[in-house]
C-alpha cells in the first residue's frame, strides 16, 4: 500500500546516502516529499531528491511562492516523518521543541509517527546532552533507527556512522504497518539486566549485562497491546524499557539489585502473569558474607567466600500453574547443547540461546552490543536458527514466533 513519506535531511556527511533511501521507497510505490535544512543544502543539492522523488524538495518556511499554512499542510499530509540523518543539533532542537525552521515546525505539527536516523563523531554520539535528548524523544514516542559502528568521516572509528540504507528503509515500512493486537489481554512477567552481589561497602560483583534485550521484548510486547511486569537489575549503563506511546498504564516496572531481590519482586508478580520471559544474566554465586565496611588494601592475597545465589527462574518454574516460560541463555562454548540442556533442565516452553564473547574477545552478540542473534529451542519441537539482528527486530521475530 503506497504511504505518503515525509524525510528530512539534516547537515552531515552522510546527507548523500538519503538519496538511496529515497529511490528504494519510490519504487515500492511510496510518495516522498523531502524537507532539506538550510546546512543539508552543503551536502547533497535538492535536484538529486528532486529527480528521485518527482516532487520538489521543501526547504523555506517563508517566501512569496509559500503559504503561510505549508508547514501544517506537510505535517498533515505525512502518513510517517523521518529525519535522516539526524545530527546533535537537530535532536537537541527536536527535543525541545524549538521551531525555528521549516524541518522543526513540521515536526512540532505534525501527528504522524517519527522515527531519527543519528549520525555524527563518536564523542558526540555519546555526550551527555545527545543521550539525554534521545531519551526525551524515545519517551515521546520517536523511534531511533540507531547509527552503526564503523570508521567516520574524521577517520576516527566508533559509534556514530548513519545506520545502513537497508535498515533504514525497514524502519519506515515498520513504522507505516499497522502493530498487531495479537497480545491485548496478556499480562507478561519480564527479567532483565545484571544482578549485583556486595563484596563490602562500596564494592559488588556484577557481569556486562545492560538489559537491551529485555527492553525490546518489553518494549514489542507492548506495541502488541500486552501488559508487562518488569523487573529490572540496576547497574551502571543498564537501559530501561521506553513504553511506546499510549502503554504507559500497562507498563509496571520494579528496580532491584541482588537475585534475592529479584526473585522475590518477580515472584510477587507471577499470579498476576500468564507467561514469563526471562532475559536477566541473574548471577550463579554470590558473597556469603559481605563486608558492612570498606575492606582496607592488602598487601596478600584476599579470598572471597562464595556461595550459590537463588536461582530466579527455577524459583519461578517451581511457583507456576499455567504460565508458559521463555529462557535466555547466553554461552561461550557450546551454544546448542547447553541451549538444550537448559530447555530441558527447567522445563521451558520455550529457550533462546545465543553466544557471548569470551574473555579479551567481541561479539556481535550478547551483552553491550545493540545486535543479537543466535537459537531458538522449543519443547518438542525444532531448534530454528536466527541470524543476527538488530535486538529490536530479534524481539519481534521472537513475539512472532511465540504469540
Amino acid at each position: 500500500m503506497a504511504s505518503n513519506i515525509l524525510i528530512a535531511v539534516t547537515g552531515s556527511i552522510s546527507a548523500y546516502k538519503i538519496a538511496d533511501v529515497v529511490s528504494a521507497l519510490t519504487k515500492q510505490g511510496h510518495q516522498v516529499q523531502c524537507i532539506l535544512s538550510a546546512s543539508a543544502q552543503q551536502f547533497i543539492t535538492p535536484l538529486v531528491l528532486e529527480t528521485l522523488s518527482g516532487r520538489p524538495v521543501k526547504s523555506d518556511l517563508f517566501g512569496a511562492d509559500i503559504s503561510g499554512t505549508e508547514h501544517i499542510d506537510l505535517a498533515r499530509w505525512a502518513d510517517v516523518f523521518v529525519v535522516a540523518p539526524a545530527t546533535a543539533n537537530v535532536l537537541a532542537k527536536l527535543a525541545l521543541g524549538l521551531a525555528d525552521d521549516l524541518l522543526t515546525t513540521v515536526a512540532l505539527a505534525t501527528r504522524a509517527p517519527m522515527l531519527i536516523a543519528p549520525a555524527m563523531n563518536t564523542v558526540m554520539w555519546e555526550h551527555p546532552a545527545t543521550q539525554g535528548h534521545l531519551q526525551t524523544l524515545q519517551q515521546r514516542g520517536v523511534g531511533v533507527i540507531d547509527p552503526a559502528a564503523g570508521t567516520l568521516a574524521c577517520g576516527e572509528v566508533g559509534i556514530g556512522k548513519l545506520a545502513p540504507i537497508p535498515a533504514i528503509v525497514a524502519a519506515i515500512e515498520a513504522a507505516l504497518v499497522q502493530p498487531a493486537t495479537d497480545l491485548a489481554g496478556t499480562t507478561v512477567l519480564i527479567t532483565a539486566g545484571p544482578t549485583t552481589s556486595p563484596i563490602d561497602a562500596v564494592r559488588y560483583i556484577t557481569n556486562h549485562s545492560t538489559g537491551r534485550m529485555g527492553a525490546a521484548m518489553a518494549e514489542e510486547a507492548l506495541r502488541r497491546g500486552a501488559s508487562v511486569r518488569y523487573v529490572l537489575g540496576m547497574d551502571k549503563g543498564v537501559v530501561r524499557p521506553v513504553p511506546p506511546r499510549d502503554s504507559a498504564s500497562r507498563f509496571t516496572l520494579v528496580e532491584v539489585q541482588t537475585a534475592e531481590e529479584m526473585a522475590q519482586a518477580a515472584l510477587g508478580f507471577l499470579p498476576q502473569v500468564n507467561g514469563v520471559i526471562a532475559t536477566a544474566a541473574v548471577l550463579d554465586y554470590r558473597v556469603a558474607t559481605p563486608s558492612t565496611n570498606k575492606l582496607k588494601r592488602a598487601s596478600e592475597a584476599v579470598a572471597l567466600d562464595m556461595v550459590p545465589s537463588v536461582d530466579v527462574l527455577g524459583a519461578l518454574k517451581d511457583a507456576a500453574t499455567s504460565q508458559w516460560f521463555l529462557g535466555f541463555a547466553a554461552e561461550t562454548d557450546n551454544v546448542e547443547a547447553n541451549g538444550r540442556k537448559k530447555l530441558e533442565g527447567k522445563k521451558l516452553d520455550f529457550l533462546f540461546a545465543n553466544p557471548v564473547a569470551r574473555s579479551g574477545e567481541t561479539s556481535a552478540t550478547g551483552f553491550s552490543v545493540p545486535t543479537n542473534g543466535g537459537t531458538l529451542f522449543r519443547a518438542g519441537g525444532e531448534a530454528l536458527a536466527l541470524p543476527v539482528m538488530n535486538k529490536t527486530e530479534l524481539a519481534k521475530r521472537l513475539w512472532d514466533l511465540i504469540a
